[in-house]
């Protein structure tokens, strides 16, 4: 199959331009600077083939490639799946659907709305392409993912059945499109690859009852938590600093750099809250080397700190 690349969208120094073969200098210094410092040449002949494949943009955080257990894992988001899925029926004129996702507790009775306070046992999701049925069941006990500790991430202590719908959703597409998602993971799917079995199932449920979290309707989340603060002028500063210090004066690597740390889009730093700020300047401090001898700015008073 070939790995040239059609473009789509705007042009930059980072697009894979139309017959490209593999990665550029540049972008492969993008990468690193993404988190595939321990990626192998032949590790990167393989993001790029997937990255061709899928028509997926690694700069736009489509779809990434991470360090598991000393292995490297190509990844992408359940909309990474959907986009893929979609243009495949439109290259064919085919067509796509979905019924509607339904959950179980350990009871076995299937619900449309999850309105328990615990987590559902299971979640399954029905794709339609081209009116033949792919269906696909997720297990909470096989996908719950989970800290070093055992207890469950946040994600999926607040939001069990969104979650556990993701990772039957991505199933469900690779069974209806495996020509073009085979051997391609979602990262809900690869939560529990670090976690022991069932380890995290126990106590999701034993914390869910004291704080069930934001009502979970047909996938939808429903929340009245107040915003976060937004990032402060000293915090801009610095990050601004460290930013160009590591991706030079390219705003659109920037902004890849604070997207690959967040695990979210960031299109402007001006959208950061305080936390999500202070993580990724922490994560370039984390990075900086020896080599680095300019002082950044202190992140409270944006005077220079040794």
């Amino acid at each position: 199959m070939s790995t040239d690349v059609v473009v789509r969208g705007p042009a930059s120094d980072l697009a894979i331009v139309d017959g490209q073969t593999f990665f550029s200098d540049k972008q492969v210094a993008a990468l690193r600077q993404l988190g595939v410092q321990g990626a192998t040449n032949a590790d990167l002949a393989v993001f790029f083939h997937q990255c061709a494949r899928t028509g997926l943009d690694p700069f736009a955080r489509q779809v990434y490639m991470i360090e598991r257990q000393g292995r490297q894992t190509i990844q992408t988001g359940i909309d990474g799946f959907r986009l893929v899925a979609r243009r495949a029926v439109d290259a064919t004129g085919g067509t796509l659907g979905y019924e509607d996702t339904v959950w179980c507790g350990t009871d076995g009775v299937w619900t449309d709305v999850w309105l328990a306070p615990g987590p559902p046992a299971a979640a399954k999701v029905v794709v339609l392409r081209d009116g033949q049925r792919f269906a696909a069941v997720a297990l909470l006990g096989e996908y719950v993912g989970t800290r070093r500790d055992g207890s469950p991430t946040s994600m999926w202590a607040s939001r069990p059945a969104l979650m556990l719908a993701k990772c039957a959703e991505a199933l469900a597409l690779r069974k209806a499109f495996p020509q073009d998602l085979s051997g391609l993971y979602t990262s809900d799917e690869t939560n529990q690859a670090d976690h022991r079995p069932g380890s995290g199932v126990a106590a999701l449920r034993e914390s869910v009852p004291h704080d069930p979290g934001p009502v979970v309707t047909d996938a939808e989340i429903v929340e009245d938590d107040q915003p976060a603060p937004s990032i402060t002028p000293a915090q801009q500063r610095k990050l601004h600093a460290m930013l160009r210090q590591a991706v030079g004066d390219d705003r659109d690597a920037g902004l890849v750099v604070c997207s690959s740390v967040l695990s979210r889009d960031v299109t402007s730093t001006a959208d950061l809250t305080v936390a999500e700020a202070s993580t990724v300047i922490d994560a370039l401090e984390a990075d900086r080397t020896a080599a680095d001898t300019d002082p950044w700015p202190d992140a409270q008073t944006g005077e220079a700190s040794a």
